[in-house]
């Protein structure tokens, strides 16, 4: 069978301050040659991850992971919203490859950008739109990862593994004032903020955009 979530950089054990992009491909040679470039460019190997999902056998090609909920808890030390980490899973899960650059400084944070958005990698809110229609149209019911239109729950719904963090867990909030359609960025929040509270506000800033005309933020879930 396939690998899964073999973490490139699993040294990397926290936040290390500053700004976070991150981005998504189909493609493991699209992903690489991201990384290569953000290499080339001075960014410090340390500071850049590349997380592969699911590579089906030869035998199977094209065939997805079962394991929803393994994915999910992979994430849990890049930090990021419960709400965008249950669609990075998702990809995960079909094959994708993620790449984050954590504690981008402002030298370099439009080159990284630049990079990301560059390299074959996707509009990650049009395919969890795409997954939920699918879904849909198979008639399948708590898959683990069905799409709630506005109005629905969102992290409430993740079937969070207390194995994988505690509450003291550090949680980056998307910054939409940055990024593009195809690069996410997030900052991390000022010291004494909890998790909770974190989501909270980061789904209120993706339901805020999404008002403002850009895709319908996912709420995706998990798997018990």
């Amino acid at each position: 069978m396939g690998s899964i979530y073999n973490d490139t950089n699993p040294a990397f054990s926290g936040p290390t301050g500053g700004s976070s992009l991150a981005a998504f491909f189909d493609s493991r040679s699209d992903a690489e040659s991201a990384v290569s470039r953000l290499e080339d460019a001075g960014v410090p190997v340390a500071r850049i991850r590349l997380m592969p999902g699911y590579e089906a056998g030869a035998k199977n090609t094209g065939a997805m992971s079962e394991d929803r909920s393994g994915f999910f808890d992979a994430l849990a030390d890049f930090f990021f919203p419960d709400e965008d980490r249950a669609v990075y899973a998702e990809g995960l899960r079909r094959g994708g490859f993620l790449v984050q650059v954590n504690d981008v400084d402002d030298a370099l944070y439009e080159t990284v950008h630049d990079i990301l958005d560059d390299e074959g990698s996707i509009d990650m809110d049009e395919r969890a739109d795409l997954w939920s229609l699918e879904d849909r149209q198979q008639g399948a019911s708590n898959t683990g990862f069905a799409g709630q239109p506005s109005g629905g729950k969102s992290s409430e719904d993740l079937a969070v593994s207390e194995s994988a963090f505690d509450d003291a867990r550090p949680v980056a909030m998307r910054d939409t004032a940055h990024g593009s359609a195809k690069v996410r960025a997030y900052t991390f929040p000022e010291a004494g903020t909890s998790s909770d509270e974190t989501n909270r506000q980061s789904q209120g800033q993706s339901q805020t955009q999404s008002q403002g005309g850009s895709h319908q933020s996912q709420g995706f879930r998990r798997d018990h």
